[in-house]
């Protein structure tokens, strides 16, 4: 029979054996590819994590060995606390190492970080991006054990290199900024108003029509969702602009979720795609984007103007085979103030249609001749055009410009989908490129400032590595 002694040996060696395993996975892979800086981060993480777990294993087991009158229950406690710390890294290491350099639009996740950084209080946060088997978008909340200022996002890893689609990674970061939100000691005055919208309609809609804790619990939890969802988008949007409801368009449409048999039904989860393309198109209208693209021939647009025009009539939320309308009724009385707290966190989007306007065709008339569209920055005036003009113009194109810019080449058919796929990747990367170049542009335009700061004349700070 296995002494007690032996016992503890095995379990602090099995544990040994993983943190070791899991440290060289992540090193090995450090030496074949390149990382974001949050990546990194993580990384970092889990190597520090490795060295206190395992010099920990082997104290304990050194400890027991030389003291087995102390408490045995209380070694095999700090092995389980750190057999559940590693049980959980586990589950993010794989698909942090997968979501490398070569398997992601790095200027995106870039700029997502910088756009992130704006909001209050979330000036440190790092996106950590996880390559998922699942063809959708997913914000994972990260477990007590791992740095609250890492933003986990699960991005599918067929579209992993893909920018447009990856745009729709801003609405997941829309949920880590809800949920901090509300995690707050001091919530800011549009997220407590909101609140108090959400409270005001509960009560007015419902009084005492849910009798039982639980039926109370569960619709405030419905109304919650769809407020968070509603928020995510106005987030989104408001950083992108209408690309951000083009993106949502082509991953909902590629997972099966558009259709008009489901445009005006409210689940669980998820408030009608009728209502969240209607709050994005007011949206667009007021910050001065509808103007631009209304007149579009995409059927992109078109979607989004037929969606936002659906009479609320046609919305519908059924819970157990019975349509419960005062949900509904609750929910509209709430989004005014999901638009004002959207509003409030990012007035840096407030010129960003102008820009868009003054360069699309520009830009435009760059991808059409195969430049990219950074040839169009001068340093002789601020940065514009800005990358969310770059991105939108882009997507305009990718929408609508293809078939152009394909008769231009000999053998080129934008009937041929191959061919059109190719040509979609291009137009990709030059947008790509010219994010960059642009994120470069800024870097450069920091650099010589501080240096003026210091009064140095020091060149050499001045040219930001490529």
């Amino acid at each position: 029979m296995q002494s007690s002694q032996d016992s503890l040996i095995h379990e602090a060696t099995s544990l040994f054996r993983l943190v070791e395993s899991i440290d060289r996975f992540v090193a090995e892979h450090e030496g074949l590819y390149s990382y974001t800086e949050a990546t990194q981060r993580l990384f970092s993480h889990v190597h520090g994590q490795a060295e206190y777990t395992r010099k920990l294993a082997s104290e304990i087991i050194e400890r027991h060995a030389h003291g087995p009158g102390e408490p045995e229950l209380r070694y095999r406690r700090d092995l389980i606390i750190q057999r559940d710390l590693w049980r959980t890294l586990h589950t993010y290491i794989k698909p942090a190492t997968d979501a490398h350099s070569l398997n992601l639009p790095a200027p995106l996740i870039q700029m997502a970080t910088e756009d992130l950084r704006r909001v209050p209080g979330l000036e440190s946060s790092h996106i950590v991006v996880l390559l998922t088997p699942e063809l959708m978008y997913y914000h994972n909340s990260p477990q007590s054990n791992l740095p609250s200022h890492m933003v986990f996002v699960e991005v599918p890893y067929s579209q992993g290199p893909s920018f447009f689609a990856n745009l729709t990674i801003y609405h997941e970061l829309g949920h880590y900024v809800f949920d901090r939100l509300a995690d707050a000691d001091n919530p800011r005055p549009t997220f407590t108003s909101l609140v108090a919208a959400m409270d005001h309609a509960f009560a007015e809609t419902f009084g005492d029509l849910l009798k039982t804790p639980g039926n109370r619990t569960w619709a405030k939890r419905v109304l919650d969702s769809w407020t968070k969802e509603v928020f995510c988008d106005l987030f989104a949007l408001r950083n992108l602009g209408p690309a951000y409801s083009f993106a949502l368009i082509d991953i909902l449409s590629l997972i099966g979720l558009m259709g008009e048999d489901v445009e005006g039904r409210f689940d669980e989860d998820h408030p009608a795609l009728a209502l969240r393309f209607r709050e994005q198109q007011k949206c667009l209208q007021k910050e001065g984007w509808w103007t631009s693209v209304e007149n579009m021939p995409s059927e992109h647009v078109s979607l989004v103007a037929r969606l936002a025009a659906k009479n609320e009539s046609e919305y519908f939320f059924e819970y157990q085979e019975k349509e419960v309308p005062l949900f509904i009724d609750a929910f509209l009385a709430i989004v005014p103030f999901i638009h004002e707290l959207a509003a409030d966190l990012t007035p840096h989007s407030e010129a960003a249609a102008a820009d868009f306007a003054q360069y699309a065709e520009q830009i435009e008339e760059c991808l059409l001749h195969g430049v990219v569209p950074s040839s169009l920055l001068a340093e002789d005036r601020a940065l514009a055009p800005t990358p969310v003009s770059m991105i939108n113009a882009a997507y305009c194109f990718y929408l609508t410009g293809l078939p152009r810019l394909m008769d231009k080449l000999d053998g080129q058919r934008a009937d041929d989908l191959r061919q059109r796929m190719n040509w979609a990747e291009k137009v990709e990367a030059w947008t790509v490129k010219g994010v960059e170049d642009s994120q470069l542009m800024v870097a450069r335009w920091q650099v010589l400032n501080r240096a003026a700061t210091a009064g140095t004349d020091d060149k050499s700070l001045i040219s930001p590595k490529r």
